[in-house]
C-alpha cells in the first residue's frame, strides 16, 4: 500500500510538473489551480476608445473559450486607480488579471500580491515589471511603430526639422522603448530631423492641446508635431489655437481613429500609425487560457494558438499580435474604434 501510494503520488506531480511554466513573474502554478473563469481586464484608462477595441478582442476569445470578462479600471490614465482596482480584484480570485500598466513599478507590488494568490497575472500594450508578470503581450514589432512614426512624418517635411513629441504618460515602459527607438533610427535614416523636446500628454486631448499650444507658442519655427500617445486631435487644436496650419507644420504619429477620422478626412492629419488592438486583446485571452491549460511554450519560447490569429510567436515570455498599421483617407473607415 505504501508503495502504491508513493508511485501514485508521483505520477501525480509528474503529470503536474509536464503542464507548468516556469516564468520571470514568479509561480508556475498562477491560475492553474483556480476555478474561476473570470479574467480581469484593466486598461489604461477605461473611457479611452483604444482600450474599448481592447475589451471588444478579449470578449470575442473569451466567447470562444468559456471565460467572462470583467473590464475595470480608472477613468484616467491614473496609476494609482490601477492598483486599487488590481487589489479589489485580487479580493474577488479571478483566474487572471491582464493590465496595461500606466506605470510599471508603481504597479508592481499589487501584481505580485495577485500572483501570490494564486491569480495568473500578464501585461499587455505596456510592460510593467518583469517579475511582476508571467507574460507580455506586445501589440506589433517595437521596431516596425517607431520606424513607422518617423517615416510617416518624414514624408510630410522633406526629411528634415525640428519636432515637438508628445506621449502618453511619463512612465509608460512602451513609450519609452518607442522613443529610444526612434531617437536611435532619426540619426541614420533622416539625420536632419531632431526631436526638440518631449512632453507627456496623459492620453487625453484636452491635455495634449494644452502642452502643445504652451509649446508652439515658445516656440513657433517648430516643424511638426509628433503625438504617440493618444489625444492627436488635441494637437491639431493647438496649432489652429495659436494660429499655425495644420497643413504646414503637420501632426502625426500614434492615433485612435475614432480621435481623428474627420481630421483625416478633412486632410488635416495626411496619415497616422497604431495596430489592432482588436487583436491584442484576443490574442491576451488566447495565451492566457494556453498558461492556465499548460500550453504555454516551455521556457517562455516558442509559439501559441491563438483561434482566428494563427500561431504568435512567443519569444522571452512576449508574444506578439501584429504589426504596424498606417491609416490614411481611404483605409480609415475600415477601423471601427
Amino acid at each position: 500500500m505504501r508503495l502504491l501510494s508513493a508511485t501514485t503520488v508521483l505520477a501525480v506531480a509528474m503529470g503536474l510538473a509536464a503542464c507548468t511554466t516556469t516564468a520571470p513573474g514568479g509561480g508556475a502554478d498562477q491560475g492553474a489551480g483556480n476555478d474561476s473563469k473570470v479574467i480581469v481586464v484593466i486598461p489604461k484608462a477605461t473611457g479611452d476608445p483604444f482600450f474599448g477595441a481592447v475589451k471588444q478582442g478579449a470578449e470575442e476569445a473569451a466567447a470562444e473559450l468559456g471565460y467572462t470578462i470583467k473590464f475595470d479600471g480608472p477613468t484616467t490614465a491614473d496609476a494609482a486607480g490601477q492598483v486599487t482596482t488590481i487589489e479589489n480584484s485580487t479580493q474577488a480570485k479571478p483566474a487572471a488579471i491582464t493590465i496595461a500598466p500606466n506605470d510599471p513599478d508603481a504597479v508592481a507590488p499589487a501584481l505580485k500580491a495577485a500572483a501570490a494568490a494564486g491569480i495568473l497575472v500578464s501585461t499587455y500594450n505596456a510592460e510593467s515589471a518583469k517579475d511582476a508578470r508571467s507574460f507580455f503581450i506586445n501589440q506589433a514589432v517595437d521596431e516596425a511603430i517607431a520606424e513607422a512614426i518617423v517615416d510617416t512624418m518624414a514624408d510630410q517635411v522633406d526629411s528634415k526639422g525640428t519636432f515637438l513629441l508628445v506621449t502618453s504618460t511619463a512612465t509608460a515602459a512602451n513609450q519609452k522603448t518607442w522613443l529610444d527607438l526612434m531617437q536611435k533610427y532619426l540619426p541614420t535614416a533622416y539625420p536632419d530631423m531632431k526631436i526638440d523636446q518631449v512632453i507627456p500628454g496623459n492620453d487625453d486631448a484636452a491635455t495634449v492641446l494644452s502642452v502643445t499650444a504652451t509649446y508652439l507658442a515658445a516656440h513657433p519655427d517648430t516643424t511638426g508635431v509628433w503625438v504617440i500617445g493618444g489625444g492627436m486631435s488635441g494637437a491639431i487644436k493647438a496649432e489652429q489655437q495659436v494660429g499655425i496650419d495644420p497643413l504646414k507644420v503637420p501632426v502625426a504619429g500614434l492615433c485612435i481613429p475614432s480621435d481623428v477620422r474627420e481630421l483625416v478626412h478633412a486632410g488635416t492629419i495626411k496619415n497616422c500609425v497604431l495596430w489592432s488592438p482588436i487583436d491584442t486583446g484576443y490574442a491576451d485571452v488566447y495565451a492566457i487560457d494556453a498558461w492556465i491549460k499548460g500550453t504555454f511554450p516551455e521556457n517562455g519560447n516558442g509559439t501559441i494558438s491563438a483561434g482566428r490569429l494563427g500561431d504568435l510567436d512567443v519569444k522571452d515570455y512576449v508574444v506578439t499580435s501584429g504589426g504596424a498599421q498606417v491609416f490614411t483617407d481611404e483605409n480609415i473607415d475600415d477601423f471601427q474604434f
